[in-house]
């Protein structure tokens, strides 16, 4: 066989094999789906039943919207965590990332590398430093959820509210709830015979909320009041309480936290004003806005906004100038209401 003869017939051979070929062992490459949007969202911890109503939220408006959402985040609550979490999505291009931050200067680094990779990163729920993000959605403001807090606790120590008040919250990090603190503190200031003596950390971990409760009835034995503005940080010190034989009203409790792992400690009158604000609204209004982003229909800029002309929660909703878009107000769980959320 010629020389000429063997190259026509190597290149005819490599010809062939670059063809798709008829039936199943050689399909045709798949056109890529129109919308292939993906939300992940960097939450505290997995275990925390919160972030599922924020998740069902956000998957509603991925229903109307198009797209997918993933919850992503650590067992239990670290800022270290979810440095990782965020650098990983970063590296995978995931075309938006909207972070609830443990600690809100840990994260920022991770968050600006993210989008300098492309990905768009917002936050929801705590809010970062305003330099790692272009807004945060907000559930309420921090001063209303933090007064509602101090307003539940003092009507349910009484006419004359009087005695000694400790907090016990998430972790010192917890820029949310450390804003809600102030204004608890600044409202508590309208009524000169209470005062607030400690502020301890559960961790976001039950135990360690129930630890730190327990120490707190030993370290203030005429401890009258508690408030806890977290979840799962609330029913630990409701069952820690009950352990110590002060519960159902001898310690007056309020705090925030969700109604499936609470309520029961709402119907037994071991906590008295019994709070959030809806966490599946908070998902879905996420959702559109960090797929606006994406997309580039808003900036991120303040007075930017957004219209949802139909679906779950309809309505304008707009950055304001502190860099926010607040999706609700601080809602109150009674024995009458408390089964219409169901989260």
């Amino acid at each position: 066989m010629g020389r000429k003869r063997t190259l026509f017939i190597i290149k005819a051979a490599l010809g062939l094999a670059a063809m798709p070929l008829a039936g199943s062992l050689w399909p045709l490459p798949q056109t890529a789906k129109a919308d292939d949007f993906e939300l992940a969202m960097v939450i505290k911890e997995t275990t925390n039943p919160y972030y599922k109503a924020t998740l069902a939220g956000a998957q509603i408006a991925a229903g109307e919207a198009g797209g997918k959402v993933t919850n992503v985040g650590p067992t239990q609550s670290s800022a270290q965590a979810q440095v990782d979490i965020i650098n990983n999505l970063a590296d995978r291009h995931v075309p938006a990332i909207a972070v609830a931050p443990s600690d809100p200067d840990a994260v920022v680094p991770a968050m600006k590398r993210a989008q300098k990779l492309g990905s768009k990163v917002v936050t929801f729920d705590a809010d970062s430093g305003p330099d790692g993000r272009p807004f945060f959605v907000n559930q309420a403001t921090s001063d209303a959820i933090g007064r509602f807090g101090a307003i539940l606790l003092v009507k349910a120590m009484g006419t004359s509210p009087k005695g000694k008040v400790a907090i016990v919250s998430a972790q010192p990090t917890a820029a949310n709830q450390n804003l809600w603190i102030e204004s608890f503190k600044d409202e508590l200031k309208k009524h000169k015979d209470i005062e607030v003596v400690d502020t301890v950390y559960g961790y976001d971990n039950e135990q360690k909320a129930f630890d730190a409760t327990v120490a707190l009835t030993t370290k203030y034995p005429d401890l009258a009041g508690i408030f806890a503005p977290t979840c799962p940080g609330l029913p630990a010190v409701a069952r820690a309480l009950e352990s110590v034989n002060k519960g159902k009203g001898v310690i007056k409790v309020s705090g925030n936290c969700v109604p499936s792992i609470t309520a029961k400690y709402m119907l037994d009158g071991t906590i008295e004003g019994f709070y959030l604000w809806n966490p599946i609204k908070l998902g879905y209004v996420t959702y559109y806005a960090a797929k606006y982003l994406a997309e580039g229909k808003i900036q991120g800029k303040a007075g930017d906004s957004f219209t949802i002309a139909s679906g779950k929660w309809p309505g304008t909703y707009t950055i304001g100038s502190n860099g926010q878009i607040i999706t609700g107000e601080p809602l109150q769980f009674t024995a009458q209401n408390y089964k219409d959320y169901d989260f």
